[in-house]
């Protein structure tokens, strides 16, 4: 019983590792690498609201930050070639 699950076991992840190939890449011109907007709905006036405006700004400035990192190591790029 214990060598068929193993063998079961064995197959399957095999199976996923080969589904999980080599895909062509997006191409960087497709991205959107302009910033995040920023909070959209109107001043927070609740505890819960401030909360997830919070987050929000948490989030966007990661985003943001991550977006002018791929930007410029486009930029470095383009200028090599």
């Amino acid at each position: 019983m214990r060598r068929t699950c193993l063998i079961i076991s064995l197959i399957i992840s095999l199976a996923l590792l080969a589904a999980c190939g080599r895909r062509d890449p997006v191409p960087l011109s497709v991205l959107d690498l302009e910033p995040c907007a920023g909070w959209g709905s109107a001043v927070p006036a609740t505890e819960r609201q401030f909360a997830r405006a919070a987050a929000e700004l948490s989030g966007r400035l990661c985003a943001n930050a991550k977006l002018a990192a791929a930007r410029g190591a486009i930029t470095k790029g383009k200028e090599k070639s």
